[in-house]
């Protein structure tokens, strides 16, 4: 049986991969993209809409599909204000989850923070705890929250702190291999490929965390489906 996706923030370091993986994939004959800046890729399944998100209710038909994948995100420098910041990451994302409950979608999958507290001192972990809290009130059959750590990638924009963190991270991993150190960096093409191998082959109901041990073993199903169906 054949799916729909939706997918939000494709211009994103997770973002992009996942299209790309989504496209990859039989199972779902039509991929949606709500974005505010054409894409460069082309596909036959693919169908692209350029909004301006604060506008996002205006393509409420948009989601009559089975799966949303939301990859929205800022950060604080491109944002520009922490009001700027929680509109992008806590009030948008809230928002496409109420409008996936109102379209009946079954399964919603978004990426957080490994991080994320709803009462933390930290402002960005905050933000992503109460995004993950309003989400979960809204009762949807499936919520997937993929909390990564550091991402791997080519981001359009550099952050020093993540490539220094990714470098010392780089040394000590095989050190850690044992453990559940779920704060280990992870490429985001994995994040990707584990929220499309969730979807497909992860339970139709129920809240679900996925971190590193996790995202590790979805990322790795998918990659098998994948490479059977070729």
């Amino acid at each position: 049986m054949t799916r729909k996706a939706l997918l939000l923030g494709a211009t994103g370091l997770v973002g992009r991969d996942c299209l790309e993986s989504l496209l990859a994939c039989d199972e779902y004959e039509q991929v949606t993209v709500l974005t505010r800046r054409a894409l460069s890729i082309e596909h036959p399944k693919l169908d692209v809409h350029l909004v301006e998100f604060d506008n996002i209710e205006a393509c409420q038909d948009r989601f009559q599909v089975d799966d949303v994948f939301c990859c929205l995100g800022t950060t604080m420098k491109k944002a520009g204000s922490r009001q700027a910041f929680r509109h992008v990451d806590h009030d948008l994302v809230v928002l496409a989850g109420n409008m996936a409950r109102r379209a009946g979608v079954q399964r919603f999958l978004v990426v957080s923070a490994v991080n994320s507290n709803a009462r933390s001192p930290f402002f960005y972990s905050r933000v992503k705890g109460q995004m993950e809290r309003a989400l979960i009130k809204l009762d949807l059959p499936l919520l997937a929250i993929v909390q990564p750590s550091l991402l791997r990638g080519e981001r359009e924009d550099k952050r020093p702190a993540e490539d220094w963190g990714n470098i010392f991270n780089r040394v000590i991993e095989p050190l850690t291999r044992w453990t559940d150190a779920h704060w280990l960096p992870v490429d985001s093409r994995k994040v990707a490929d584990a929220m499309v191998g969730m979807a497909l082959m992860g339970p139709d109901t129920g809240l679900y965390r996925l971190r590193y041990r996790d995202i590790l073993v979805f990322a790795g199903k998918f990659h098998e489906k994948v490479t059977k169906a070729a």
